[in-house]
């Protein structure tokens, strides 16, 4: 298997897609957010919900994939120390200096007047620490580790010869995530954390992570063979309807309601549609990326590397940004509109001109020194 570039591409794409996110959260009605204005548009509410829907599941879907694969043919100590390199390290640096910030400017609301080491001496405790957008990579670090722990029995498990008889290994791969996250919510809370890890949704995320795991193995769903029956346009209207559906619970059933509160069948679909989403849109997405993604050049390359960096610049940079307009009495789609414009241009050029020419900055963003 040579290098797949399109889910090198796709990968990418799932980080930098929550750059639109981020910004357009901020003027999005039913949902809550750190900073958002008074003028609320509910078209921006559907569009977050929808990238909300798949974005970081596949992405920890094709972590898994690539995780699979480097242990395969590089071996476990070769994969412990790029996840240390290009994992641990940004994350220890972001939750240091980059996560506070939101944290900071929300205090700023309520407290005009509160100083930054005071900030700082309150945040830092067990109490009140949170991950701020860093939270994926501090999951994606424990994904790693535990898969070092128990990647023989699961590669043993992917090849056992039941599976290889069945057709249907989607639908298998599927109702196993799916049975899994809805006895996990019967159990957990969405809300409940661990010094900022949100058990619910951790779980949730891991059985994505397992799932690439699964499709590296198999060499399916996330490789498309010649002989592939596989209809995009077909995925993509099921994907939209799911996605319609799945918004509507998403808003008159919060998960943070506990399972024992809600009722049990509406509550199941919704988690259904939950896990269902992120399989579809992963489907359609990579076959969209195998036709349309699938080169290499510069550019690719550029965005390749450039994504995690500019993927960690940019949410504070839209904070402070949502925090200078939110009562600027400009219209919301002018604000949403440069609100994209100054976060991307300020990240690209941070990214350009400081972090890629610095050795200790691309240590610290988790790039290969040069």
């Amino acid at each position: 298997m040579g290098r797949l570039i399109y889910l090198d591409n796709l990968r990418s794409f799932a980080l930098l897609l929550g750059i639109v996110f981020h910004s357009a959260i901020v003027y999005a009605a039913d949902i809550k957010y750190a900073i958002q204005t008074e003028d609320r548009s509910q078209i921006l509410s559907y569009f977050c919900y929808w990238i909300h829907s798949f974005r970081m599941p596949m992405f920890y879907m094709i972590s898994g994939f690539f995780s699979a694969m480097v242990i395969e043919k590089k071996g476990i100590n070769f994969y412990c120390e790029g996840r240390f390199k290009r994992v641990l390290i940004p994350t220890i640096f972001g939750l240091l200096f980059l996560a506070p910030i939101q944290y900071f400017l929300m205090n700023k609301l309520n407290s005009p007047n509160i100083g930054l080491i005071e900030f700082l001496s309150s945040f830092f405790t067990k109490e009140n620490f949170q991950h701020s957008h860093i939270w994926f990579l501090v999951d994606l670090f424990c994904f790693s580790m535990i898969y070092v722990l128990l990647h023989k029995w699961i590669h043993k498990l992917s090849y056992w010869k039941q599976w290889l008889d069945l057709r249907a290994r989607f639908l298998i791969l599927f109702g196993l995530c799916f049975l899994f996250v809805l006895l996990t919510h019967t159990q957990i809370g969405k809300g409940e954390s661990y010094y900022g890890i949100f058990k619910l949704t951790f779980m949730y995320q891991f059985v994505f992570f397992l799932s690439g795991v699964f499709c590296y193995h198999w060499k399916d769903l996330l490789i498309l063979h010649p002989s592939s029956k596989f209809k995009p346009i077909a995925i993509l209207i099921w994907s939209i309807i799911v996605s319609i559906v799945f918004m509507d619970f998403e808003i008159t059933d919060p998960l943070w309601i506990y399972f024992s509160y809600v009722n049990p069948w509406f509550r199941s679909i919704h988690v259904f549609l939950w896990v269902l989403s992120p399989f579809l849109w992963t489907m359609f997405f990579v076959s969209f990326f195998v036709k349309w993604g699938n080169q290499e050049g510069k550019i690719g390359a550029y965005i390749i590397e450039s994504s995690l960096p500019i993927y960690l610049l940019h949410h504070p940079i839209s904070l402070i940004y949502a925090y200078i307009v939110k009562d600027l009495p400009y219209p919301l789609w002018c604000k949403f509109i440069f609100h994209n414009l100054v976060v991307l241009l300020f990240s690209f050029l941070l990214y350009e001109f400081l972090i890629q020419r610095s050795k200790p900055l691309r240590f610290l963003f988790g790039l290969k020194i040069r």
